[in-house]
């Protein structure tokens, strides 16, 4: 005999997709930048130190206006009613490339 799983389970209405006008007016961007990073924690010389700049790929919503005048401040998530989440900021000065996303 086969049980209705979904007999006990209360219906909830189910709302209609609207438009949201809020994160449709955000820009979302990808940002290329050379992040600081520490050597290992022992003694070096200059030859054994690492030479190349370590790359960063940040993708997300930029955060306008920024209070914060020498970052970039990308988030990952947007609520409906302007809330984010998940941030970071990238010093402006370490920045190799910005590039706006378009998102149809």
């Amino acid at each position: 005999m086969e049980q209705n799983l979904n007999a006990n389970v209360p219906k909830v209405p189910v709302k209609k997709d609207k438009k949201d006008k809020s994160s449709s007016k955000k820009k979302i961007y990808k940002i290329i930048w050379r992040d600081a990073f520490s050597e290992v924690d022992e003694w070096h010389d200059v030859q054994s130190m690492d030479t190349e700049d370590y790359i960063c790929e940040t993708i997300g919503y930029l955060i306008e206006p920024n209070p914060k005048k020498n970052y970039y401040t990308i988030a990952s998530t947007l609520t409906c009613d302007d809330h984010y989440c998940c941030l970071i900021n990238i010093p402006k000065a370490m920045v190799i490339s910005k590039q706006r996303i378009i998102i149809q």
